[in-house]
Parts: structure tokens; sequence; C-alpha cells
């Protein structure tokens, strides 16, 4: 565990600092295997089943079942989260997505690069509306304060939420804040714990912290703005942005039935 005086740079380095911040690319091929499992594989580290963040060497599954869910999601990319100055790795993270609502909602950007969808503006959004479900899954690699968490996720929710929601201090949408925060209520949040975010075109936000299961959050704006802060016009990382959205193209090139549910 990291001492009390390391807590401040750590907290720092989970949302601040985005100039410093660092993210490795990996590029995403969809690879179909005999006994019908399909998979994302990055290029510079992979096996059979799982994706690895190349720096940390975090191991990501091709698929999960999100927090709630029965429908497995399936991964688009990887990234490293860092606060460089120190070199210190705070979290990897991944994204995944239902793939056939994915391939339905986003069909019109089928057959386009990926250096051609991180330069459109059009697919962010597309993916900011949430009319697909899709999960971030976040890896801690080092131990952090709970509460230095909660308050790092809550000063990059916040604003977005005011720009959207009038009153975010008020009791519906500040109350759903402040239930997110209290997810984090622990002394300290151990590395290797995995968080999981997971929304849907409900706008209901599940999740989960190392093996705990919380209450729904019901909440579009809420899920909107946590998956903003990693896809939105202000991310914490341009890289990072980039990176988690590298196996679209193939997932969208995919035939219907290929990824087994």
């Amino acid at each position: 565990m990291l001492g009390p005086s390391l807590y401040p740079t750590i907290r720092a380095g989970l949302f601040g600092n985005r100039a410093t911040s660092k993210m490795m690319s990996v590029v995403m091929a969809l690879v179909l295997l005999v006994l019908s499992v399909s998979a994302f594989a990055a290029a510079q580290s992979t096996t059979q089943y799982a994706v690895h963040e190349p720096l940390s060497g975090t191991s990501f599954p091709v698929s999960l079942t999100p927090p709630g869910g029965a429908t497995p999601h399936w991964i688009t990319g990887v990234a490293l989260r860092q606060r460089t100055i120190f070199q210190v790795n705070i979290y990897a993270f991944g994204l995944y997505v239902d793939a056939e609502g994915a391939r339905e909602s986003l069909s019109r950007f089928k057959g386009m690069s990926a250096s051609m969808l991180e330069t459109d503006g059009s697919f962010y959004q597309q993916l900011l509306d949430l009319d697909f479900a899709m999960t971030l899954r976040l890896v801690m690699l080092r131990a952090v304060d709970g509460n230095d968490l909660a308050e790092a996720f809550e000063e990059v929710l916040r604003p977005r939420l005011a720009g959207v929601v009038p009153g975010i201090d008020g009791p519906r949408e500040g109350g759903v804040l402040g239930r997110f925060r209290d997810f984090f209520d622990v002394e300290v949040v151990e590395a290797g714990t995995e968080i999981a975010f997971s929304c849907g075109p409900a706008g209901r936000l599940v999740i989960s912290v190392g093996r705990a299961a919380h209450p729904v959050l019901d909440s579009l704006d809420l899920c909107r703005a946590l998956f903003d802060v990693y896809l939105g016009d202000d991310p914490i990382s341009w890289e990072g942005k980039r990176n988690v959205i590298a196996g679209f193209p193939d997932l969208l090139a995919a035939e219907d039935g290929l990824l087994t549910h």
C-alpha cells in the first residue's frame, strides 16, 4: 500500500493533469475462433481470450457480463491512466459494448477506419447518446484512498451534470451524485480492485467495486456524464479517447451472429 503522502499525487493523476496523461496505443482486430469464440485482440500483447494493456500488463477479458446484466459486452480498446511526472500507473481501463446494439446504432459508420472514426465528432456523440449498452472496466494499479477516489470522480462529473441538469445540488440529480460518491465509502481502494460502470438506453447505471455490487442508479444524465469523461469533447486524455474506440471498425464489419451471446 502507498503511504498517505502519495495519495494527493495519485488523486491528481486520476483525472487531472490532462496534458501529461499518457496512454498506450492498441490496434484491435476481430478474431473468429473455430469453436464459435470471437475476440478483439491487441496487436502488441494478446492471448487467445484476453487483451493486455501493454505498459502495465493488465489483463482484460475479450468479453464480460456487465454488473446487473445478462448479455455479454465485447471489448473495443484499452488504455492506461498515468501520473507521468512520477511515472505512477493509476489504473488501466477498457471499453466494452453490446455488440449487436452497437452495430445497429452505428451502422452508418461501417467501413470507416479507426483513424477516421477518431476525428469524427458525430461518432463520439452517437456513443454518448447511449442508444446501446456500454461498460467501462477499471483496474486499480495502486492503492487509493476511497475518499480521494470519490472526490476525483465528483470533480469531473459535477460540471458535466451542471451543464445539462439545472440545480445539480437539488434533491434529484444532486442526490444521485451523492449516492454515486457513497459507493466509494471505504478507507482504501486496494491495488487490483476492479471497478465496472455499465449503462444502457434506459439510463440505469449499475456499478460494482471489487466484489460488491451496488444498487442501480436511475439517471441517464449521470450515465452520459460518466462516459463523457472518457469520450467527450474534453476527455481526461485525448490519446485514451482514441485508444478505446480502436476496435469499432472490426466490430461494425462483423456479420450478425458471429459474436457469441
